[in-house]
């Protein structure tokens, strides 16, 4: 007897132990001059109090861009992540809070598109992993669907995101080498059946979800061949991914 009601006294602290973790909460000092708070989570909102400089703020949760907190007195509201990235520790050490939301720092993203390469139909599918928050590496696989021939080209090359902390488009810029192979459907055949090649590439990206984005891509080739001119066809376009 004496077990089983020692057993229930150590469940029950254990507990109010998870309870208590589960209510712990974040707080911050505001370092800058003031923190606006709004009514919602955009600057469309109005500011319905202003926290002042050394006062204290507790972190509730977030929602992309914006976090809901609570001023010592009572007051919610909502204050831009830029904003509160500034704040700082009892301790005196910076606030754990990112400066970039949380899609400017995703790691791997995968995505499918539809596009032209020289004047032919294209499919095209990606994976990319972020080596830093603004430069990634891609792998890229392509199928280009003409009336002669078929291409299957595959492409290793980095990304770099100019402005990866803006969501709704960001410009991008790339360099890489790929690979052809060429599928003839009716004769003559290609002097050449594969080629290497290399390419620059411009483009947009942008966030429509917490995990959804859009990408929009301009490439061109140099092909190298046998022959003493070098083709170069060029390549648009547009698809959709998941990041994560």
């Amino acid at each position: 007897m004496r077990r089983l009601l020692a057993l229930l006294l150590l469940l029950q602290t254990f507990d109010a132990g998870l309870v208590h973790a589960k209510r712990q909460l974040l707080e911050v000092v505001v370092t800058a001059p003031f923190l606006e708070m709004h009514s919602g989570p955009g600057r469309g909102f109005p500011v319905v109090y202003v926290v002042g400089r050394d006062e204290f703020v507790t972190v509730l949760f977030s929602r992309t861009e914006w976090y809901k907190v609570r001023a010592a007195h009572g007051q919610e509201g909502w204050a831009r992540r830029s904003e509160l990235a500034l704040t700082k520790l009892a301790s005196g050490e910076p606030a754990p809070i990112p400066p970039y939301p949380e899609f400017a720092t995703h790691r791997w993203e995968i995505g499918a598109g539809y596009g032209v390469f020289n004047h032919q139909n294209l499919v095209t599918t990606w994976a990319d992993f972020g080596l830093t928050d603004s430069l990634d590496a891609e792998f890229v696989v392509q199928q280009a669907l003409g009336t002669i021939d078929n291409r299957y080209i595959a492409s290793l090359g980095l990304r770099h995101t100019f402005i990866p902390e803006w969501k709704w488009f960001s410009p991008t810029a790339g360099i890489g080498g790929a690979y052809q192979y060429i599928d003839d459907k009716v004769p003559p055949k290609p002097l050449q059946s594969s080629n290497q090649m290399v390419y620059v590439s411009l483009g947009l990206r942008g966030f429509i979800t917490r995990r959804f984005m859009w990408r929009a891509d301009w490439r061109k080739y140099v092909v190298f061949t046998n022959q003493n001119q070098n083709e170069e066809p060029e390549e648009w376009k547009f698809g959709l991914a998941v990041f994560f």
